[in-house]
């Protein structure tokens, strides 16, 4: 009836226990890695777990900065527990490497680049660095394997994207070097690269000695599946790869294997069924197996069922395998979210573990021996392991696998390849040298085999990408660079072979491109692609080999540089002429790094490359050449050098520039926009080299360019388009007459037509350029029109931000026209004549845009004369009668009202019409209305309404108002529904009227802006100037887009300078003036002081102001303008742009130019704060100049960016008057001078940082003026928020003074004060290695060395200094005791408090004591000596649980002698005696009860110390009792737990809550950002698991420096181990029908319907819950459930069939826990009378020792159960009456409180007593009962931690024996599912508070009504089932293979594969 699970836990070594606590928040780490949504989150948890690894060999793990290369120490050879340690982490991030998501397998590499960086370089010895390092030069140089392409080609096997192996289940990662070993001679042999197995295999035994060999080495392996279970892939045919290895070894490994998902799984937890088939094993198998069953070794063990007696009682069970397991040195791997523990309800699967929930999850089998492959010999290369292990999956079938290895390697290779292969100890040098050189030799062989082998092609966007060959060559060129020169060129040789491939080859199918039959002489593509790139990378990485500087050592001729070079151009021409597209691409970017060396070494080669670049482009007929990008970068690269410009004017050597310029015409309008923006700037520099012939510059080219202008969407194109076209014109115009003869007069109409084309309208391409037309035998070519968009003017598919810009570009070429065209002209027209018609056209015409565009053209041609002309020569009015009359005619407009409409607005204005129209007609047909008596509106459309009788805008307003009005008004009162339909009409068209002004008012905008920039730019001088200051600041306020407002700020600089060149004193102030008003718009920015002055108190910058700003910004915007936020938001942009402008032009001169600027802006603020006392300032600001001052504030924040430096002194000057506005007491100045002053600080960061450390930081200790304290914070509030990264060299001195805040008296100040801890203290490890910012003096430095020693015990407890308690305490403190004291101090030093929540039974209560007596001493002293007031003595206030009172108090009696404690318990008479006296006291030890009810006495007085003991009482904030606790005032807050989360992380909340209000935010942001997104990751779903890993992560952060944990396991190593065993109980059958009978009952259907409908109303939740409660009950005891009701016990035990004579329900039959209970206390020794025969001795736990039959039992129980009820039932049904010699005592609720303590001291000391039976509740706090070593449960607690600390009654210091945890459990009911939920609680807890971070791998919990049902062993059976068809981990059917056919990647995805970014990631490696 019971089946018994042991779980045992043995205390262990420090350092694995240590490393273990790491593990978990390491699985947390690997999720993200594997799930990360972004690849920032990825990149953050790479980092992390790179340092999380590389603690275990380098003690000062910095925080990963990208610099990590500077601090490179070397590593000792040393300790080998800590490379092992490392290993193990490596081990579990390689299978993310075999990931098919590309994200994960790069993540993986990032975190190993991380790891590789962090972790020392390996040497050899410790004189390394200082040796020669290359080729030795005494011994021969080792043989470079026999490599032949030729051979490889023709029968190696070729690798493709993947074999089929989908199919087939995956091995794990490899368990040991001998594994690796043999699977790497087996994929070799599968590949037919036999002839390497020799290579780098002088390490390699036979295959039956290595076997035999590994059977000794191997001791740790798990034991093998048994092959009776049938996989359902066995019909599969097994690849090659598994065919070769005897399969069952292979078997071994699917226990580590990865799932089959898209993500790498940890080992899954498929462990052995029991009755094991051994006939079917090997007998080497079978022995290794009897040895992993001898006990102590490390291994799961599947345990045989346990051997019964002959009169045993109880059978086991057979309810699947029952497993024993054992944790031996703390190896306690978690497993991941893929094999979540099975939820109970899945009843007896195979993998049944039972798990102790303290520790959440069950072990991964085979954790240990994983790392075993990646270790190596002593004194080996430390990473060589490694290296084995990805070279064997280098050559995988599945291109993921080749490709994670390839990067790995890279990452390796680079950082730590430098003395790979060679051995430390006293080895020569050279023979070191040579093994090196020979690795690398054999390493090199197998990329270039892969090279060969590998056909995978992947397509991005518009190119083949090989992302295994692309980064095996990246990996080769990572080994090149240790290469010694003469192997490098073995590689180099090679790698022309294969380029060359001058030997016949059968013809093989290759996927991805077919070749055509008569291809060139038969080559393989990919093999030459591969070749290319290994070139690319090698001469990349390898300068060396083709330049002149060669190392002298080196035995080679110094000539061989310019063979090496010689080989690689020949290599490249070779590819550029290949026929295929992707290796033209690769052949050209080979040259690319050498194309410097090729100029100057190798001239005589170049003409040969210059043709075979050009023909190449003359060739590309199609559009998608991707080589195009790269032929034209290397062409490009070419150009800029003079020798190759020579050749290329040099006819003899070189096509003619005429006949090559035009060759590159066609690719104007390319795909791709590299191409496009390289043809443009290789034609450019063709322009500007001297000697070259200018013919090709022809009309096509214009053409291009101004095509190019239009239709181009990319800014940089369009730029570098633009500067080509004026050094164009430039050129056009130096020759006299080559100009005119090319620009003629149709062509500029044709330009100034699609220019002018309305928006919106599409482009007339019809006489568009096309250079490709014609030039094209072969029929049409194919292309893809790249500008189908902007030619249509859709402006759905592209925004009118963009047209405006292109239209702005073409406008300027066009300006560049008139302005390079001769002013006089004997051949042709002069400027006027040609000009005159077409811009006076323009300018006068009806339409907006031609307007807008004529005037943007006559400005710029002013500008560009301005530029141009000489100093002294006349303006262009002057010089330019067109001139002169178009700056006129825009005046003239400027000063004219603007038009009625614009011809634009013509088609708006006809639908308005229609409109109009259709609502009058409604009267007519709806309403019954006379036709005549509606009114006519005309039938033609007049947009200027000039003419009578036409429709009008006026006429549509008239219509919807006086006409409208009349015909409703003759309805009288009837028609009410029509005329409800009509008025809805109206409404639409008041819109569209609306619309239409807005357009209008736009228009006249953006034309009148365009005027005055014009006028301004003609330099004409107005008789007023208002109309045109008026057009552009109209355009600065109003105008949306910014290229256009930008436009007009420049025209305002240029009208200021305009106006200081005459002395025009008035119109820049005014103008200044005015900007400052567009500032000062914005009331989010700029708010009103009149509706804020009444606020005082607060912050408002972190308290939302949203109620405040929302009532003060209706009213002031009812009160200003009706400004809307957006058009506010629009002239505070305007007025930034104009004043960067401003700066721009004038620079240091700004204010002399303009004097009155700076009273515009900084006026309001001296005109208040220029006093220097805070008051004086108030009234001011009160009385007049409130409003002032904000304005000021807002404008200076806005200006302080733009200003040019040598100005900043005038902003300094204003720091004091600035941090006086901070100080006043209105909240609104305050904010407003933070957010003024922390700008500053963003822009003079050194100066206004010194101020705010040295002035304004002090206020923040100001304790009698709040407002300085809360204007101080809110500053640095902001400061933070602003500067970010650029506060780090300050956060230093911001810290402490902010820490001290978080506990300030005011809310808002405590509030912003954490807010703002938390951002800082995230930035605190970053600050390390950063130089003292500039000119701080000597003592601010001392200073922040002090508080970095702060902040460094803050965040490692470890390092806090040790505190001497002051007084005599009568016990001896052990080190962890100390250690918690020492924090408790550090605490009350800095004012910090916290929560000591060290596991149960670690004497919190001695340290919580030795802190009390230690400060209450030292507060005394400091009164005698100094009698300050704030040293004064206060009592001190103990708060805990009633049955602990006594406990406190005879505790603090006997330790702490200095303490006089009272209690203040009893009823309410006893404690108003005492509370007079209470301050009298020391300390005063009371209840949560008393708390409760006294309050309102208790929070009057001020304690020193308040102390909540079992403080997780107050973790639901809602109570009265948490309230009254949060209502006590103390100057230390100290909470002792040994469980602070019990359900809910939202109880940490409450907690610190009561510790620093505030600092963890509010309860409902909280509740957002951690609770609910750890709660939703339940489940252990994917999908949310990212979410809740970050949440956990930063909530651990941020709270981990104020908790204090540690786990008895690690602190104890003298505490005996605790086993947990599960006890299972089959129901009665009594049992069985009530609980069946409850399953059918009416109540049952209640909840059902609660439950399904989500009704959350109170009853009925109360409902469930009593339902439940009932279930429960029966669980235990029937009798629990029917009481005493006769009639009901009767038909019960009728029905049931039992047969029981008394019909009494006390028989312990009917109860098959008290059954269990007798038989474990018989177990136990206890019970048994003396001489007693019969059954119930034959018990296992007896001890045999001869002393155990002594005067009592050998063991001692606690009995615990939820009720009374149940205690009751023990007492009198079996106790009574069948075991009447066990003495016990009782202990709960009804035990008088005074008497609990004398109980628990009785059973403590008197051995006699057997048992002490208990509730949860009051006996599971608090005790120390160390007396029992056995504990057994009968009835648990839905929540995990009471049962936690309960068992921790007995298991404490003082414990001497191994303490036995018995958990009774009714199999299959309701108590089997809460033990489920049991464990994800814990898990939850273990998350937060300790470093056992224990995964999210947390249980299923189902829904509620699961809970009600019985499962059947069958039902659970088939649960597991189908729960296991569900599993994503299952092998794909057709149905996922489809799925498997991804779509392309992204082209993001292999961005890495080019040779600058690996270059760049080289940087200073090389």
């Amino acid at each position: 009836m019971t089946s018994r699970c042991a779980h045992i836990q043995f205390g262990s070594s420090r350092r694995s226990r240590a490393y273990a606590g790491v593990l978990t928040r390491l699985d947390r780490l690997l999720l993200l890695l594997d799930t990360g949504s972004s690849a920032s989150v990825r990149t953050t948890a790479a980092k992390q777990l790179a340092q999380l690894a590389a603690k275990s060999v380098i003690s000062d793990v910095a925080i990963v900065e990208d610099d990590v290369k500077t601090n490179r120490h070397h590593a000792a050879v040393g300790d080998p527990s800590g490379w092992s340690e490392l290993m193990a982490v490596l081990a579990r991030i390689l299978p993310y490497l075999h990931s098919r998501s590309h994200e994960t397998r790069t993540a993986a590499s990032t975190a190993l680049s991380q790891i590789f960086s962090l972790v020392p370089l390996w040497m050899p010895g410790p004189d390394a660095e200082s040796k020669p390092y290359g080729a030795s030069l005494t011994l021969p140089a080792p043989e470079f394997p026999s490599f032949s392409v030729r051979e490889l080609m023709e029968k190696g096997t070729l690798l493709l994207a993947s074999s089929g192996k989908e199919f087939i289940k995956p091995t794990g990662i490899l368990a040991n070097s001998n594994e690796v070993k043999k699977a790497r001679r087996e994929a070799m042999g599968r590949l037919g690269l036999d002839f390497l197995e020799s290579v780098g295999g002088a390490d390699d035994m036979d295959l039956d000695k290595e076997l035999a060999a590994e059977e000794v080495e191997d001791v740790e392996m798990a034991p093998p599946t048994s092959p009776a279970v049938k996989s359902e892939d066995e019909s599969v045919p097994i690849s090659p790869i598994e065919e070769s290895v005897d399969v069952k070894v292979k078997k071994e490994e699917v226990l580590a294997g990865r799932s089959k998902s898209s993500t790498p799984a940890a080992p899954s937890l498929t462990t052995t069924p029991v009755p094991e088939d051994m006939s079917a094993l090997s007998a080497r198998e079978r022995n290794r197996l009897k040895r992993k069953r001898k006990p102590g070794n490390a291994a799961v063990v599947a345990a045989p069922p346990p051997s019964q007696g002959s009169g045993a009682k109880f059978q086991a069970a057979s309810a699947g395998p029952a497993k024993a397991r054992l944790v031996v040195n703390g190896d306690k791997s978690v497993p991941k979210r893929t094999d979540s523990p099975k939820s109970p309800t899945d009843g007896p699967a195979p993998d049944r573990v039972v798990i102790d929930p303290s520790k959440g999850g069950a072990v991964a089998p085979k954790t240990e021996s994983k790392s075993k492959a990646l270790e190596v010999q002593p004194g080996c290369w430390v990473w060589d392991g490694l290296v084995k292990l990805l070279e064997v999956d280098l050559f995988s079938a599945a291109w993921e696998v080749r490709h994670g290895a390839a990067m790995a390697l890279r990452e390796l290779l680079k950082v730590q390849g430098k003395y790979g292969g060679m051995r430390a100890g006293d080895i020569e040098w050279d023979e070191n040298l040579v093994a090196h050189e020979k690795w690398c030799n054999d390493l090199a062989v197998k990329f270039l085999c892969i090279f060969v082998l590998d056909r995978f092609g992947d397509f991005v966007s518009d190119q083949v990408v090989a992302p295994v060959r692309e980064t095996v060559s990246q990996t080769l060129a990572s080994l090149l660079l240790h290469m010694p020169r003469r192997s490098v060129l073995h590689v180099h040789n090679v790698l022309l072979q294969m380029i060359r491939q001058d030997f016949p080859i059968p013809v093989k199918p290759t996927n991805g491109k077919v070749k055509d039959a008569h291809a060139e002489k038969g080559h393989v593509w990919e093999v030459r692609h591969a070749g290319l790139l290994g070139i690319k990378y090698e001469v990349a990485v390898r300068g060396d080999l083709v330049s002149m500087d060669i190392p002298e050592d080196d035995d080679m001729e110094i000539d061989d540089g310019k063979e090496v070079l010689r080989g690689v151009v020949d290599a490249a021409v070779l590819g550029l002429g290949d026929r295929d597209d992707d290796v033209r691409s690769v052949a050209s970017s080979c040259l690319l790094p050498v194309a410097a060396y090729l100029v100057r070494r190798l001239p005589e080669e170049l003409p040969r490359v210059l043709a075979v670049l050009w023909s190449c482009l003359r060739d590309m007929k199609d559009d998608l050449s991707s080589s195009v990008g790269a032929v034209m970068d290397l062409l490009g690269q070419l150009v800029a050098y003079p020798h190759v410009i020579e050749i290329i004017a040099d006819e003899s050597r070189s096509h003619p520039i005429t006949t090559l310029a035009p060759t590159l015409f066609p690719f104007f309008r390319h795909t791709i926009a590299n191409v496009r923006l390289a043809v443009v700037k290789t034609l450019h520099t063709f322009m500007t080299v001297e000697h070259l012939s200018r013919a090709w510059i022809t009309i096509p080219f214009l053409r291009l360019l101004f095509q190019n202008l239009v239709v181009e969407e990319r800014s940089d194109i369009r730029e570098a388009t633009l500067s080509t076209w004026r050094e164009t014109l430039s050129i056009l115009s130096s020759t006299p007459g080559w100009m005119e003869s090319c620009v003629t007069h149709p062509i500029l109409l044709e330009w100034y037509a699609v220019l002018m084309t309305p928006l919106g309208l599409p482009l007339d391409a019809s006489s568009f350029y096309d250079p490709t037309v014609g030039t094209d035998s072969g029929g049409p070519s194919e292309r893809h029109n790249v500008d189908k968009n902007m030619l249509a003017q859709d402006l759905s598919l592209i925004t009118i931000e963009v047209v405006i810009q292109a239209r702005l570009a073409a406008s300027s070429a066009l300006a560049y026209i008139i302005a390079f065209w001769p002013l006089t002209s004997e051949q042709s027209l002069s400027v006027d004549d040609m000009f005159k018609p077409i811009l006076s056209h323009y300018i006068d015409s009806a339409s907006m845009l031609q307007k807008f565009l004529a005037a943007i053209i006559s400005e710029c041609w002013a500008r560009e004369y301005d530029t141009r002309a000489a100093p002294g020569s006349p303006l262009l009015i002057e010089a330019s009668p067109l001139a002169a009359e178009l700056s006129q005619k825009t005046l003239t407009w400027l000063q004219a009202d603007p038009p009625a409409a614009y011809h634009e607005m013509a088609l708006t204005l006809a639908r308005i019409h229609g409109e109009c129209l259709n609502l009058l007609q409604s009267f007519a047909y709806d309403c019954k209305v006379p036709q005549t008596a509606i009114p006519l509106l005309g039938t033609d459309i007049d947009v200027t309404g000039t003419k009578p009788g036409c429709f009008t805008i006026d006429t549509a307003h008239a219509a919807i108002g006086d006409m409208f009005t009349k015909l409703k008004d003759s309805l009288g009162r009837t028609k009410k529904r029509e005329l409800a339909i009509i008025k809805e009409k109206r409404l639409k068209v008041v819109s569209s009227i609306e619309r239409y002004i807005e357009v209008k008012a736009q228009y006249d905008v953006r034309v009148s802006a365009a005027f005055a920039a014009a006028f301004v730019a003609f330099k004409s001088t107005p008789d007023k100037v208002s109309p045109i200051v008026k057009g552009i600041m109209n355009s600065i306020k109003t105008e949306e887009n910014l290229d256009l407002q930008t436009h007009s700020a420049a025209a305002v600089a240029l009208f200021v300078e305009f106006c200081v060149q005459r002395d025009l004193g008035q119109p820049p102030d005014k103008i200044v003036k005015n900007l400052c008003t567009f500032l000062c718009q914005d009331v989010e920015q700029t708010p009103t002081f009149l509706y804020n002055k009444k606020i005082i108190d607060g912050v408002l910058s972190f308290t939302k102001p949203s109620s405040a700003a929302a009532a003060a910004s209706n009213g002031k915007d009812s009160e200003k303008h009706g400004e809307d936020p957006a058009k506010a938001r629009l002239s505070r942009r305007g007025a930034r742009l104009a004043f960067e402008k401003l700066s721009a032009k004038f620079g240091p001169r700004l204010l002399q130019a303009v004097p009155k600027m700076w009273q515009s802006m900084a006026g309001g603020l001296l005109s208040a704060c220029a006093t220097d006392s805070v008051k004086k300032m108030d009234e001011l600001l009160e009385k007049q100049h409130g409003q002032d001052v904000i304005d000021s504030l807002s404008v200076l924040e806005a200006v302080v960016p733009t200003f040019h430096e040598e100005l900043s002194h005038h902003f300094t000057e204003l720091f004091p008057h600035v941090v006086l506005a901070l100080r006043s007491r209105f909240a609104i100045i305050r904010q407003s001078a933070a957010r003024c002053f922390s700008t500053m600080c963003d822009v003079l960061t050194m100066d206004a940082m010194r101020y705010v450390i040295e002035q304004v930081v002090p206020f923040l200790g100001d304790a009698s003026v709040l407002s300085n304290r809360q204007g101080a914070i809110e500053l640095i509030y902001h400061i933070v928020q602003k500067l970010d990264i650029k506060a780090l060299p300050y956060v230093i001195f911001m810290v402490v003074p902010v820490l001290g805040r978080m506990s300030d008296p005011d809310d808002d100040v405590r509030a912003t004060a954490t807010n703002t801890f938390a951002s800082l203290v995230k930035m605190v490890p970053l600050e390390a290695g950063l130089p003292d910012p500039a000119n701080f003096p000597e003592d601010l430095l001392k200073r922040r060395e002090e508080e970095r020693q702060f902040l460094t015990q803050l965040l490692d407890g470890s390092k806090v200094q040790q505190y001497d308690i002051p007084v005599a305490i009568k016990a001896e403190l052990r080190k962890y005791q100390q250690e918690g004291v020492n924090w408790l101090a550090f605490l009350a030093k800095y004012q910090l408090h916290g929560i000591l929540c060290d596991d149960m039974g670690l004497g919190k209560t001695l340290q919580s004591i030795c802190i009390l007596a230690g400060k209450h001493y030292e507060r005394a002293q400091r009164y005698k000596e100094t009698k300050a007031p704030d040293s004064k003595h206060l009592p001190s206030l103990i708060v805990c649980p009633p049955t602990l009172t006594g406990h406190w108090y005879y505790e603090i009696l006997k330790y702490a002698e200095n303490l006089k404690p009272v209690l203040y318990t009893g009823n309410s008479r006893e404690r108003n005696k005492l509370l007079p006296k209470l301050k009298s006291y020391d300390i005063v030890v009371t209840s949560y009860e008393v708390v409760r009810n006294d309050v309102s006495s208790l929070q009057d007085i001020n304690w020193h110390y308040c102390v909540l003991d079992e403080g997780h009482i107050i973790k639901n904030a809602k109570t009265k009792l948490t309230k009254a606790v949060k209502c006590i005032k103390a100057v230390h807050r100290l909470i002792l737990s040994g469980t602070p989360i019990q359900n809910n992380v939202l109880e940490l909340w409450s907690l610190f809550d009561f510790l620093m209000p505030g600092f963890l935010g509010t309860e409902s942001s909280f509740n957002e950002r951690f609770s609910k997104p750890i709660l939703s990751n339940r489940d252990g779903k994917a999908k949310t698991g990212e979410a809740a890993a970050l949440a956990l992560e930063a909530l651990h952060k941020q709270v981990l420096p104020f908790l204090l944990r540690r786990l008895k396991e690690d602190v104890l190593n003298d505490l005996p181990p605790k086993i947990i065993q599960d006890y299972y109980c089959e129901l009665s059958e009594l049992q069985k029908f009530l609980y069946d009978d409850f399953s059918k009952s009416s109540a049952k259907m209640e909840v059902d319907d609660v439950v399904r409908s989500h009704k959350e109303k109170d009853g009925e939740q109360q409902h469930i819950f009593q339902s439940l409660q009932y279930l429960r009950k029966l669980c235990n005891h029937p009798a629990l459930v029917l009481k005493s009701d006769k009639q009901a016990i009767k038909e019960a035990l009728a029905n049931c069939g039992a047969h029981s004579s008394t019909g009494d329900l006390s028989d312990i039959q009917h109860a098959p826990k008290l059954l269990a209970l007798r038989q474990l206390l018989v177990d136990c020794g206890i019970g048994i009378a003396a001489g007693a025969t019969g059954d119930a001795t034959k018990s296992e736990l007896v001890d045999t020792d001869e002393t155990g039959h002594g005067a009592f039992s050998q063991h001692r129980v606690l009995i615990f159960c939820q009720m009374k009820q149940m205690l009751d039932i023990i007492e009198t049904d079996l106790f009574k009456q069948h075991m009447p010699a066990v003495t016990y005592m009782r202990l709960d609720g009804g035990t008088d409180p005074k008497k609990r303590h004398a109980i628990v001291q009785t059973f403590n000391a008197d051995p006699s007593i057997d048992c002490l039976l208990l509730t949860t509740h009051v006996g599971g706090l608090g005790l120390t009962l160390t007396g029992a070593d056995t504990v057994i449960f009968v009835e648990h607690d839905w929540n995990p931690m009471k049962d936690l600390q309960a068992m921790d009654r007995a298991h404490r210091i003082g414990q001497k024996k191994v303490v036995n945890v018995y958990r009774l459990i009714t199999k299959g009911t309701l108590e089997e599912k809460i033990m489920g939920l049991q464990r994800f609680k814990l898990n939850i807890a273990n998350s937060v508070v300790t470093q056992q971070n224990s995964g999210l791998s947390s249980m299923d919990t189902d829904l509620v009504l699961d809970l009600f049902k019985r499962t059947s062993e069958e039902e659970d059976a088939a649960a597991a089932a189908k729960k296991k068809e569900k599993d994503p981990s299952a092998p794909p059917g057709a149905k996922n293979v489809l799925r498997g056919l991804e779509d392309l990647p992204p082209e993001e995805e292999y961005q890495e594969l080019d040779v600058k970014s690996f270059m760049s990631s080289l940087g200073g490696k090389q």
